[in-house]
This record gives C-alpha cells, sequence and structure tokens, in this order.
C-alpha cells in the first residue's frame, strides 16, 4: 500500500494518507500462519528433560509467499530454549483455499513458543514443580547443542533473563472492592465491582534467529565518502536499507561517527548506484547494513591516514563495502545442520486479573527481560522492547478473555 500511497501523492502532489479495513487488508498482504501443534514431553521426576516430540502444521493458504522459511524456523525452535538431548520435530506447511500467509513478525517462531511454553507449565503442573523453576533448571546456555546438531557459539542468558524477571517486584495486592472502578477489569464500561476477581502470574521465556537461515549467502552493501568543505569535514553515506521505524538511519550514523570521528554525517538516499541491504526483516538490519556500513567506514579511514590524515586531506575519499555474516548450512535428511547465524533471548512475566463472573481481563504488570546484545542505541531498544511488549499485553488480554472451545491459531 505505500507504493500505491506514493503514486497518488505523485499525481495529485498533495499528501496521501491511506488505509485498510478489515478485509482489505486480507486481500491487500499477509498475515500470520494459523498453526496447529500436537506435543509430547518426557522428563524425569526432578524435572530434566529427556525427549520431546512434535509435529507441526501450519496453513500457508493459497501461495507459497514465505511458508518454506516459517516451517523451517518453527520446526527448529519447537523444542525451545531448553536442553533436549532426545528430539522429534516434524513441520509440514500445506496450501489450502485461505488467505496466503507470510512473513510477520517472530517468523515460525512465534506459534512455536506459545505451544512449547504450554507445555513446560502442563509438565510443571504434573511434577508439582514450579514453572520458573523447571524453565531455570533445563535452559539453553552457551555451548549448548540444539536439536539440529547446531552448537549455540555465542551467548544463551535464558537464565540470566529468568533470574531477571524473578528480581523484578510483583504489584502489590489491591482489594477488588476498595478501589477505583477504572482500574477494575472492564474499566469504564463500570460492569462489574470486582466481586468475582482473581489474579494470575503467567511467565514464559523465548527465542529466535536473528537474519536469514539455511544457507542462504545474506548480503548488504554500503558507500561512504569523506570530503572536506568550509566547516570541515563531512562524510556521506548511502545504503538501500528500507527505514522503517526500526531506527536503521540512526544506527548508521552513529557508525559513521564512531568509526570516523566524524560529527556532520549525511546520509544520502539510496540510488541505483548502490547495491542490495536486503529487506527489513529478520532482524537483520544493524548486523547486516551496519557491519556493511563499518567496512566502508574502515576502508575510507585506512586511505584518509595514507594521506597523512584529514588535515592534510585534499581531495574526497570515498569506498563500498558489502557485508556477508558467517555461512549457515541447510538441514539434512536427518534435520542436522547449522541453520541459523545466530539467537536472542527473552522472558516475559504477566500479572492478569480476571473477572470469572464476566469474563473481562486486566493486565496488570508485563515484565520483559530481554537478550539485545550490545545496545548501539539503548533509547531505539527499549522502545522496541516496549512496543513488543504492548502488543504482547494485548495478546494476553485476548487469549485470556477468549470464549471457551475457542481455537487459537
Amino acid at each position: 500500500m505505500q507504493i500505491h500511497a506514493c503514486m497518488l501523492a505523485l499525481r495529485t502532489r498533495r499528501p496521501v494518507k491511506m488505509s485498510y479495513g478489515r478485509q482489505e487488508s486480507f486481500y491487500g498482504h499477509v498475515h500470520r500462519h494459523p498453526s496447529r501443534i500436537w506435543m509430547r514431553h518426557g522428563a524425569l521426576r526432578d524435572g530434566t528433560l529427556v525427549n520431546v516430540q512434535a509435529r507441526l502444521l501450519v496453513d500457508g493458504g493459497a501461495y507459497t509467499s514465505t511458508s518454506p522459511a516459517v516451517i523451517g524456523n518453527a520446526t527448529t525452535f519447537a523444542a525451545g530454549p531448553y536442553e533436549v538431548p532426545n528430539a522429534r520435530l516434524v513441520g509440514t506447511a500445506v496450501f489450502t483455499n485461505n488467505p496466503p500467509c507470510g512473513a510477520m513478525r517472530g517468523f515460525g517462531a512465534v506459534q512455536a513458543c506459545f505451544a512449547y511454553e504450554a507445555q513446560i507449565d502442563r509438565l510443571a503442573a504434573a511434577l508439582s514443580l514450579d514453572p520458573v523453576q523447571l524453565r531455570l533448571k533445563n535452559a539453553l546456555r552457551s555451548g549448548s547443542v540444539l536439536p539440529t546438531g547446531q552448537p549455540i557459539t555465542g551467548a544463551a542468558p535464558v537464565r540470566e533473563c529468568l533470574q531477571r524477571l524473578q528480581d523484578l517486584p510483583l504489584p502489590a495486592e489491591e482489594s477488588p472492592l476498595d478501589r477505583d472502578p477504572m482500574l477494575l477489569p472492564g474499566g469504564t464500561g463500570n460492569v462489574g465491582h470486582g466481586e468475582a476477581i482473581k489474579r494470575g502470574v503467567g511467565v514464559a521465556v523465548g527465542y529466535k534467529n536473528l537474519a536469514y537461515s539455511e544457507g542462504f549467502d545474506d548480503s548488504s552493501e554500503a558507500w561512504v565518502r569523506v570530503s572536506i568543505d568550509r566547516e570541515g569535514p563531512i562524510a556521506e553515506v548511502k545504503t538501500a536499507a528500507v527505514e522503517v521505524g526500526q531506527g536503521i538511519d540512526t544506527i548508521v550514523t552513529q557508525i559513521v561517527r564512531t568509526e570516523l570521528g566524524i560529527d556532520r554525517v549525511v546520509v544520502r538516499q539510496p540510488d541505483t548506484t548502490i547495491g542490495s541491504a536486503g529487506s527489513s526483516s529478520a532482524s537483520r538490519q544493524t548486523m547486516m547494513t551496519g557491519g556493511a556500513v563499518q567496512l566502508a567506514c574502515q576502508a575510507v579511514r585506512t586511505e584518509i591516514e595514507r594521506h597523512g590524515g584529514l588535515q592534510d586531506l585534499r581531495q574526497p575519499v570515498e569506498a563500498s563495502r558489502v557485508f556477508h555474516h558467517r555461512p549457515t548450512r541447510k538441514l539434512d535428511a536427518e534435520g542436522q545442520g547449522d541453520p541459523h547465524v545466530s539467537f536472542a533471548f527473552g522472558a516475559a512475566r504477566a500479572v492478569v486479573e480476571v473477572d470469572t463472573d464476566l469474563g473481562l481481563v486486566r493486565v496488570v504488570q508485563l515484565a520483559v527481560a530481554q537478550d539485545v546484545g550490545r545496545a548501539l542505541n539503548p533509547q531505539s531498544v527499549l522502545g522496541q522492547i516496549e512496543g513488543g511488549s504492548a502488543r504482547r499485553a494485548f495478546l494476553v488480554r485476548s487469549r485470556v478473555a477468549a470464549p471457551r472451545g475457542w481455537d487459537w491459531r
């Protein structure tokens, strides 16, 4: 729809705003894959996981879109961020006559997470164990080997995320009968007075991949130019990375300033002289385009130093560089390989009040501990976490309030 809006703006020479209704949304773009997942977990009496069996079936709708990648991710993550010595994970994506499905935030990891975390809660109840302690006992760590045979070579702070959640204080218990009616489930509707409110606490942990997977040779190109004008040194940078609110233009500017020590940075609009930066998806732009910008800056800096430094620079210096992440490998016939570049982990705790008579819900607190690596722009990272958490709160509200028998797909 962005293309249509731009074409209309060019044609009318006026600002144009477009919005899809619900039916138009289904016609206009893909949505998340509805999924059915069957799981069986085996564990010792002390909670040590022994095996996981999972079968995943995702509805790709009428066209292929990204279904192969989505089911690939969902299946490789189906055992969760846990040490599992034995696993049988089978995933299938099917064509149907439903609306087409494709890339949506989480890209298969979300469907699997909802299933394996529900299973962990059930397992904890069956063993009479604390759900958080069960997760801590089996959490992945650096060096752990995933069911695909891929070892985790980077950080895997699953325990740290869960422990930080535990350190965050729970909200104080309040008597429903004495509080402001606006703070009851139902709020402004004033439909209940708190006679049948129960409070519950839920914890979940999950993980996802960064960048494209399964042997795709992902890359991004960047161009950097340094020159001297009347005001001093100026750096120009150009990539094809698309800014969609995630802050890549700010990240690119920060990298140039850090690598070159030049405050004046101009982010040029992309054109056909610069190569692809890939999509703004898969949590990849900071790593991929940021990596390309860093390489280009280093090449420019080396050339500037060869000329005696910025003070002796008489003509512009520019360089283009392409960044590739480490190679990955597709899964073989036995489901073994090295499919993912890297991983990010996170944990969340929801405190929810439910009016059991009316089915109304209030999210009292949503605490989140996220593995973000080195935050190049902490303010942007916090904004991303807050935005994602607000969406999680909506999903918590929706799922708790769902009618009995509702099929949450």
